[in-house]
């Protein structure tokens, strides 16, 4: 076995259904096993689970967040790469195949991801620098409309054409070499979902492994898919996550000192919004003040 794909899925019936039948329905040249977590859906997605024989399905009690459940998967599997996949992604033909042979290629990257489009084909930012010093008040307060090229979400095309070393990818795609997870061990199951994939990276980067990311391959991504209410949920997943982020590496004070910039971001991005006139904007993020 070349690679184990690992998904979570959280009453996204359709949702899962699509992305297992993208799967199979293409050929590839190296074999491949499709674990499927499931976290206490109620939506009927285990019967449907159940219908594709070459899933191999988990069924927890309760919902254990995203790091928790990949990370049963991490731990028993046994390959050579290990994906994580979001149930609402779709892979086309060669995605897999093309991207072991980009890793066998550039023995160098230790956790891949590649281009995620929209299903409308426009591109979905997917990667970036770490959150550290200049990248993260560059993402805070919006320094790249003054030239600065260093944020933790990287939202310019160009960052996306050619294959490059970067901070961060997406646990939307992530392809994981399995001598990574035995030295590193599995994600942090202290974020319930978001920033994971960040910190699991910044982890890696610790080790002295590299993080690349493969523009040449691209995958279709319903952003938000598994969410009710998806901008809130990320926006402020991400901020929980970045405060803890900071707690953990840092201490309690400097959690406390980065929680006062994302409170002063959050308020002048209300207000902005406002004065914008994208109220609905602006009145997500007055909610997620209330959540971080």
């Amino acid at each position: 076995m070349r690679v184990v794909i690992s998904i979570v899925n959280y009453n996204t019936e359709e949702l899962t259904k699509q992305c297992l039948e993208s799967i199979f329905s293409t050929k590839n040249k190296n074999d491949y096993e499709v674990w499927v977590v499931d976290n206490a859906s109620t939506d009927g997605s285990v019967n449907m689970i159940k219908e594709f024989k070459r899933v191999r399905l988990i069924e927890n009690n309760a919902n254990l967040g995203f790091g928790a459940a990949h990370n049963i998967v991490l731990k028993k599997a046994d390959a050579p790469y290990l994906l994580i996949l979001n149930s609402d992604c779709q892979v086309g033909e060669d995605v897999l195949d093309n991207m072991v042979t980009f890793m066998e290629k550039n023995p160098e990257a230790a956790i891949t991801s590649c281009k995620i489009l929209g299903f409308d084909g426009k591109l979905q930012p997917s990667a970036g620098d770490l959150p550290l010093g200049l990248a993260l008040f560059s993402w805070l307060f919006n320094l790249e409309v003054l030239g600065i090229n260093k944020s933790f979400h990287r939202n310019e095309p160009e960052y996306y054409k050619g294959v490059h070393e970067v901070g961060w990818v997406s646990g939307n795609f992530m392809l994981i070499r399995s001598s990574v997870i035995k030295k590193i061990g599995c994600f942090n199951e202290r974020f319930f979902m978001y920033f994971e994939d960040t910190e699991y990276c910044y982890r890696a980067k610790k080790a002295g492994y590299q993080i690349m990311i493969n523009p040449e391959v691209s995958i279709k991504h319903l952003s938000g898919g598994s969410l009710d209410d998806p901008k809130l949920r990320q926006w402020g997943g991400e901020y929980k996550g970045l405060v803890l982020f900071y707690n953990q590496y840092n201490g309690v004070l400097a959690g406390l000192f980065i929680k006062i910039l994302v409170y002063i971001s959050v308020f002048l991005r209300i207000i902005i919004y406002g004065l914008n006139g994208k109220l609905n904007y602006s009145n997500t993020y007055a909610k997620i003040i209330f959540s971080i």
